[in-house]
């Protein structure tokens, strides 16, 4: 076999392995934490058909930029439905490109192998593959960070516009998954190699400002639409989100606040079970400053400025960290193969710890986590609602009421008729009574009349608790959620899904 074919083979074998760590049962657990969020306003655009004005908890939602919310809209219009694949694919999609794009980064960048080290490592780091099957627009911002750095480096003095302009999108383009950051995390990173030999001054031109205006126009494209497609009583602004995430949240933290030492703690945490590598390879690197490639002081600077950076930051927290694992891994990677070279070794004890690493993990997130999240839960819960209502009608029929008790927000329910309709706890709907009356509050409330025949009433509490609107029992069937077998086998479910269906007539 040719060396070309082999480095072939190598690739797809670990693209492979990739995919298998990333989807093998991402369909089977129970949507957790930000999740639900990402749910809910993609469902309400869905159903509503309004993809300009996010809205959560029945009020305007305007808390990321809408593209990683038109992400998974798009997957569940390819896929047929909105459910954990369809929410979790942009993320699994983004993370198998990260790991290409850091072997394609480390083959160009230091020795032969490097880029095939880096990418089993970041392949099989816990808590980036984790990230990567939890549907928010994190895992997104990290691949569109590595894209930007992996297109600098094909040619970083090159000054055409063309060139100018496709790196300036992909920074647009970042920037309108979480937010400025896509912006400020590529520059930092390439500020160090920038600087040196005064490689800034070669980029000072006009086709620079020209894509830079391109690139703009590009990120403005989704906030000027909103503003002139959107509902004209939205009562939020998606560029008011920008200067209250991206500034006002760095300098004035109102949530998310953790101690300055955080990222020392969780860089570290994140890049298990590597992190010895990159510490190890950051000392070496120390003692041989001189002795290194410039190419690697430029990936020590870079991330020595992420790291600043989000430290000065007064909001944070342990998935910050996330946009700098990759970029440890690499560093870890360079030292092995480094240390390969000098020994000639071929390494086939790391091919054994990549492939334990690789098994690990598909068995704990690929088979262990779904058999946790199996027999019961909200997955099951929207199963058996969505059954026992088609057994009386077409889902399209039916009409969803979420309810919010005790700040909690109900799990998603898809039925496929109209929107849900939101009731906040601070309305003043019926806490008692029957459900005559709260038929008539819903009419009231909403100017439109409501089949009682083909309305489900939906709520969430504390297992202990009183079960909200129990007055319904007396002529609705009720269904609850049950406890998946982790929470039978590990201790009782906390927070539990009620469902009323109408009696049949």
């Amino acid at each position: 076999m040719t060396s070309t074919a082999y480095d072939r083979k190598a690739l797809w074998m670990l693209l492979a392995a990739t995919a298998l760590m990333l989807l093998f049962g991402l369909g089977s657990r129970e949507l957790w934490g930000a999740e639900t969020r990402w749910a809910n306003i993609a469902l309400q655009m869905l159903q509503s058909g309004d993809y300009f004005d996010p809205y959560l908890k029945g009020g305007p939602y305007y808390d990321k930029p809408l593209l990683s919310y038109w992400l998974i809209t798009a997957s569940a219009w390819l896929t047929g439905s909105l459910g954990p694949w369809s929410l979790r694919l942009s993320s699994v999609v983004a993370a198998w490109l990260s790991v290409w794009l850091v072997y394609l980064l480390g083959e160009q960048l230091f020795r032969k192998g490097t880029g095939l080290i880096a990418g089993w490592m970041l392949a099989t780091t816990f808590y980036f593959v984790f990230w990567a099957r939890v549907a928010t627009a994190d895992i997104l911002t990290v691949c569109g960070v590595l894209a930007a750095v992996w297109w600098y480096w094909r040619g970083p003095d090159d000054t055409k516009l063309w060139r100018y302009v496709v790196f300036f999108g992909l920074l647009a383009l970042t920037s309108l998954f979480k937010g400025l950051i896509g912006f400020i995390l590529p520059g930092l990173v390439l500020l160090p190699h920038l600087l040196s030999d005064k490689r800034w001054k070669l980029h000072l031109n006009l086709r620079l400002a020209a894509a830079l205006l391109i690139a703009g126009t590009f990120y403005m494209a989704p906030f000027l639409l909103s503003h002139l497609y959107g509902a004209p009583n939205y009562g939020e602004s998606g560029l008011g989100l920008v200067l209250r995430e991206n500034v006002v949240r760095f300098f004035q933290p109102f949530d998310n606040i953790g101690p300055i030492y955080t990222y020392l703690i969780y860089l570290p945490v994140y890049t298990l079970p590597w992190a010895p590598c990159w510490l190890i390879a950051l000392w070496v690197a120390l003692r041989h400053w001189r002795q290194i490639e410039p190419d690697t002081r430029w990936l020590i600077q870079g991330l020595a400025l992420l790291m600043i950076f989000f430290t000065a930051s007064g909001s944070r927290r342990s998935y910050y960290v996330l946009p700098l694992v990759p970029f440890a891994q690499l560093l870890g990677a360079w030292w092995i193969t480094r240390r390969m070279a000098a020994r000639n070794i071929e390494g086939r004890g790391l091919k054994i710890g990549f492939g334990v690493a690789t098994a690990v993990l598909v068995g704990v997130l690929g088979v262990l986590y779904p058999w946790t999240n199996s027999g019961g839960g909200v997955i099951r819960f929207g199963e058996t609602v969505r059954e026992q209502a088609s057994q009386q009608a077409p889902l399209d029929q039916w009409r969803v009421v979420m309810v919010e008790v005790d700040n909690k927000v109900p799990m998603y329910l898809q039925t496929g008729g109209t929107p849900f309709y939101y009731v906040a706890e601070t309305a003043d709907f019926p806490r008692s009574g029957d459900s005559a009356a709260l038929i008539a509050w819903l009419e009231r409330s909403s100017g439109q009349p409501w089949n009682p025949q083909r309305t489900i009433f939906v709520a969430q509490y504390r297992q202990g608790e009183p079960v909200p609107l129990g007055y319904l029992g007396a002529d609705h069937r009720i269904i609850t959620t049950t406890p998946t077998r982790g929470e039978q086998f590990f201790h009782g479910r906390e927070d539990q899904s009620v469902a009323y269906l109408p009696n049949p007539s």
